[in-house]
């Protein structure tokens, strides 16, 4: 056998226990999430990035100077991927084709994701920083690819807005309250329509019924379609939709 076939073979090796660790470490968050393939990033009032974030970190917790329980071992191993997405997705130090990829990723393809990075292996800030930059140029390819196709029907036209939010009044629906910390705002305009719509999602810490703060996250999503939700927004959130709101399409 040959030195290149010899080479050959072991980096498909490799790749394919990088594939089996990735689908093992998504898998297992999957089904301690409770998460499917057609959950929506913000579900029930919580965000599903932040859940899976908790969940490791708390493992990590646990096994470190707890009871941990039977799979803690597991994920604990995603502890370096949930840093590398809280430093550079999180606090939005990744470049701006890698962020809005990942932040636009449903909770199923989002363990998917921490899944690639606990394969990866990167632990260091240098080898992270190379990983998201990698990221960003496959992102940036395809959708280069994408824009180079055949011209199709256009439907719709979106743009959306992520902003960090800080000092604004506690949010309310019927069920839950929330401190907020960041809000996407999402416009849409339909093919043929005057005027677009609106759809805002707005993070922060639950707000316990003794009005405590908790560390724990949930979501509220607005809508301009429904004349309750136009009635429920307050004005702080109204002047942001208005100030980001796109001047042309």
């Amino acid at each position: 056998m040959t030195q290149p076939t010899i080479t050959h073979r072991a980096n498909e090796a490799a790749r394919t226990a990088d594939r089996e660790t990735a689908e093992a470490f998504a898998n297992l968050l999957r089904d301690l999430l409770g998460v499917t393939p057609d959950m929506p990033r913000f579900h029930q009032g919580r965000d599903q990035h932040r859940r899976a974030d908790q969940l490791i970190r708390r493992a990590r917790e646990r096994v470190q100077g707890q009871v941990p329980l039977e799979s803690d071992d597991a994920v604990a191993a995603g502890y370096s991927a949930a840093c590398a997405w809280h430093r550079f997705i999180y606090l939005e130090k990744a470049t701006g084709a890698a962020l809005e990829y990942v932040q636009n990723l449903t909770p199923w393809a989002f363990c998917q994701f921490l899944g690639d990075l606990v394969a990866a292996g990167v632990k260091t800030g240098r080898a992270q920083d190379r990983f998201f930059c990698e990221l960003a140029t496959r992102v940036t390819t395809a959708a280069r690819v994408r824009s180079e196709a055949p011209p199709a029907e256009r439907l719709a036209q979106q743009r959306t807005e992520i902003l960090h939010l800080a000092d604004r009044p506690h949010l309310s629906d019927h069920f839950t309250t929330i401190a907020p910390y960041s809000v996407w705002i999402t416009y849409r305009l339909e093919a043929g329509a005057s005027e677009h719509t609106w759809e805002a999602a707005v993070s922060g810490y639950r707000v316990l019924p003794n009005k405590v703060v908790d560390m724990d996250a949930a979501s509220i999503t607005l809508r301009s379609t429904n004349p309750f939700d136009l009635e429920a927004t307050p004005e702080w959130l109204t002047d942001l939709i208005e100030k980001y709101a796109p001047s042309s399409w």
